[in-house]
Parts: structure tokens; sequence; C-alpha cells
């Protein structure tokens, strides 16, 4: 439960960056929140493959 509350956390903070990253290449608002919510999804994506692969070094450092 927590590791699920920390990642809906850190989307939610993921988006407001995805929208300064991305509002520098775009001029209009529909554009920009478009590209903002793609690029939030890669990050996430990106979150969740870093995340496991943590988790896995975890169980084979440390163990169960």
């Amino acid at each position: 439960m927590s590791l699920l509350f920390r990642l809906a956390v850190m989307l939610i903070v993921l988006f407001p960056i995805a929208v300064v990253v991305v509002g520098q290449k775009h001029t209009n608002a529909r554009d920009t929140l478009r590209a903002a919510v793609q690029r939030t999804g890669r990050w996430a994506l990106w979150l969740v493959a870093l995340v496991l692969t943590m988790e896995v070094l975890g169980v084979v450092f440390i163990g169960w």
C-alpha cells in the first residue's frame, strides 16, 4: 500500500513538471497539455521499470 501511495504522489508531482518542460516547446495550452500527459505517461513507465529493478536487486542482494 505504501508503494502504491508513493507512486500516486509521484505521478501528481510529475505532471506539473512535464507541463513546464513541454510548455517551452509549444505555443498553445491544448498542445502543451496533450504533450504533458504523454510525457508523464512515459516518465511513469520509466518510474515503474526503475522501481521494479530496485526491488529485484534488493531481493537478490539483501534477500527475501
